[in-house]
């Protein structure tokens, strides 16, 4: 259904609102919006932004200037120059913001000491609801990364659609940090969208290591949220970082576990909420792991199962998207999900879920990380990659064996040091198979390897 053309302000908060916990201090509403207004009469005449800034609010900035401009933002994948320059190569009349050059991609650099001096009385820009502001990109967990086209209008009654969701009863301005870079669909709509429609203000950073997120959650007044993926948080519970209060978790991007949400929860006192959705359409459901196994879909969106393939439909969608998940609808408005069409395999006439496998994988004690994959599409056997210092192989194999058939245990399971995770914490299927194949020619010199049998 083509979108209605109509205008609606960039942002519903007050101007005396706090948005972003910037580098040097607290940034209201109107100082924001009169920097990205001044911004995007500074920006050159290119039809597209590949905004690759780390700082978050540098981020926003540009976004947020690119929207007013009429701009359309392009999202890769990651940050990676090869990645970036594939992007441009597609997208020509492009430019880059961020502190980093892109070889072949001009780039602009913001005067952010120009506009921090920016008068703050400035009418809220309206942009219309047909206005491409984004392209989205997956990020090619299962194949080639593909664009979404996101208009105004997508993005606006897409984040209304989330406040209600996840941010039911906030007065009190909350506090967010997040560990996922605002280029994902995931940091998108928490980071970016969240504090143009809700009272939420956003710090600027994007910490990685636990410390390092524990540091920031410290810097800031309760209540406090942290936006995250199950990789960081168990890295950040596993961590001996000091007893802090967390009043809201929302993690994504890939299935938590139960036990996983409940030691959060009590470590600290907090309320774990896990989010599902996908790049096509975004946030479509929560749940809270801890106690709930069904999802509660968001009132925004109907979702329809025909033949196993889920259909997703929406008004502030343009048009219908087709959900690579299998989803078992249990009345209107919940369903469970039962693993991604893609991860299901079929050996020796046997079906399983490459999700539950990685499930079990990464919970044996002592596995850091792991992944279990099929190599090759002629494959007739799975394969693992595990990060665990202290186990042998053999160790591993004999703890799947508890849980799984035989048909599914992966051979060769090769330990590797790290594994290839973007800032999501997913992984591209070409850099897991890149990484099998350098690590099975490394050994290739080596005498039999128990799992390879």
């Amino acid at each position: 259904m083509p979108i209605e053309r109509k205008f609606h302000a960039i942002t519903n908060r007050g101007k005396d609102e706090i948005i972003v916990l910037g580098p040097d201090g607290e940034v209201s509403v109107g100082k924001f919006i009169a920097r990205a207004a001044k911004l995007a009469a500074q920006l050159p005449d290119h039809r597209y932004v590949i905004n690759l800034a780390t700082d978050r609010y540098h981020f926003i900035l540009g976004f947020v200037a690119a929207i007013i401009a009429g701009r359309c933002t392009l999202m890769p994948p990651n940050r990676q120059q090869q990645t970036v320059q594939q992007v441009a190569g597609e997208y020509i009349d492009c430019i880059s913001l961020g502190e980093e050059s892109i070889d072949g991609v001009e780039r602009f650099e913001i005067d952010f000491d120009s506009l921090a001096a920016t008068d703050t009385d400035v009418a809220v820009p309206k942009i219309s609801s047909r206005q491409l502001c984004a392209i989205v990109f997956t990020s090619g967990s299962t194949g080639t990364p593909t664009p979404n086209h996101k208009y105004w209008e997508t993005l606006r009654v897409g984040t209304l659609s989330n406040v209600e969701l996840l941010m039911q009863n906030v007065t009190d301005r909350v506090n967010l940090v997040a560990t996922v870079p605002p280029q994902h669909m995931w940091g998108l709509e928490t980071s970016v969208l969240f504090p143009l429609f809700c009272n939420v203000a956003v710090y600027h950073q994007t910490p990685f290591f636990p410390k390092d997120i524990a540091d920031a959650l410290e810097l800031l007044p309760e209540p406090r949220m942290l936006v995250s993926s199950p990789v960081h948080l168990s890295a950040f519970l596993s961590s001996d970082v000091a007893q802090l209060k967390i009043d809201k978790i929302l993690s994504a991007t890939a299935p938590m576990s139960a036990e996983l949400a409940r030691n959060l929860e009590e470590q600290f006192d907090a309320r774990v909420v896990e989010v599902f959705g996908c790049s096509e359409a975004g946030i479509l459901a929560k749940r809270i792991t801890a106690v709930e196994e069904p999802w509660q879909l968001s009132r925004t969106f109907a979702l329809e199962v025909n033949d196993d393939v889920t259909i997703i439909r929406a008004p502030h969608l343009p048009e219908e998207v087709i959900l690579h998940d299998i989803i078992e609808i249990i009345d209107k408005g919940h369903f469970h999900w039962r693993g991604r069409h893609q991860d299901m395999i079929n050996i020796a006439g046997k079906r399983g879920s490459l999700a539950d496998l990685n499930h079990r994988l990464q919970a044996i004690p002592g596995v850091v990380d792991g992944v279990v994959f099929m190599p090759y599409a002629d494959s007739k056997r799975l394969a693992a990659l595990v990060v665990a210092p202290n186990l042998e192989t053999s160790d591993i194999v004999a703890q799947l064996k508890l849980g799984i058939d035989s048909a599914f245990l992966p051979r060769p399971i090769y330990k590797v040091p790290i594994l290839p995770r973007q800032e999501t914490g997913k992984m591209a299927r070409e850099t897991i198979v890149e990484l099998f194949a350098r690590t099975k020619r490394s050994r290739a010199t080596k005498d039999g390897d128990a799992t390879d049998n």
